[in-house]
């Protein structure tokens, strides 16, 4: 096995590249791999590697090789469907997801991916789903809850979007991802009661501390430089 990677390897390494720097797009041929006796399993790796080197239409074809060696491949099927998402190929995308999702109902980074695809169509019920599935399957997964509170902050149910990667932060601390959505959540949530504020005070309220983007900006100044100055200007006396 160490021998058919390394000669992999070695075969991409030496395949044609243009003079801007970028591998050349040569004909891809499943009947004449790099490898003798090539597997699906060996397609879907060199799909991989393309879709590392951004090369997605070959990385299709690749993955394309590897579905025609074993039609029931369903890594083959939930790969080719990431890399048409990539290339904005929605239908075929979907039509990918659900055909491996249809030979293995366990992929849970299929439900991810096609939630993911569905949240990016406006199709937030079915993303919702998806992204509901995968948690049914892996209930700590970090990347499902977080995108689940996307979509829950995208339709404005802040307190399910935070309850959501809350629960993302406690599962996987080290998931960064996590706290940049958590950050946007309270961001959305400022906007949200800056504008209760105007509702209720009025269109000519003075606003305490200034415009709400301002006042993010010296918050985080604060933080780095322990200047509260900025919450000192939110205060109010007795009566007001």
């Amino acid at each position: 096995m160490r021998r058919v990677i390394l000669c992999f390897l070695l075969c991409l390494a030496v395949l044609p590249w243009n003079s801007s720097g970028a591998q050349a797009q040569v004909s891809f041929d499943c009947e004449d791999p790099l490898i003798p006796n090539a597997t699906p399993a060996y397609f879907l790796g060199q799909g991989n590697v393309f879709v590392e080197q951004g090369q997605y239409a070959r990385a299709v074809e690749a993955y394309s090789c590897a579905i025609e060696g074993d039609p029931s491949y369903a890594p083959a099927y939930a790969q080719r469907a990431y890399a048409y998402a990539v290339m904005l190929d929605d239908q075929s995308a979907l039509a990918d997801y659900d055909q491996a999702i249809a030979l293995n109902e366990t992929l849970v980074d299929v439900y991810i991916n096609r939630g993911a695809l569905y949240t990016t169509l406006g199709n937030f019920g079915l993303a919702i789903g998806d992204f509901s599935l995968a948690l049914a399957l892996e209930p700590d997964n970090a990347a499902a809850l977080n995108n689940r509170a996307v979509v829950h902050a995208i339709e404005g149910n802040y307190d399910l979007a935070l309850a959501d990667v809350n629960a993302a932060i406690s599962a996987s601390p080290d998931y960064v991802a996590s706290y940049a959505t958590q950050a946007a959540i309270y961001t959305a949530l400022a906007n949200q009661s800056y504008q209760t504020f105007v509702d209720r005070g009025g269109a000519h309220a003075r606003l305490p501390a200034g415009q709400p983007v301002n006042v993010m900006s010296a918050i985080d100044t604060s933080q780095r430089t322990d200047d509260f100055g900025i919450w000192l200007r939110l205060q109010v006396p007795a009566g007001q």
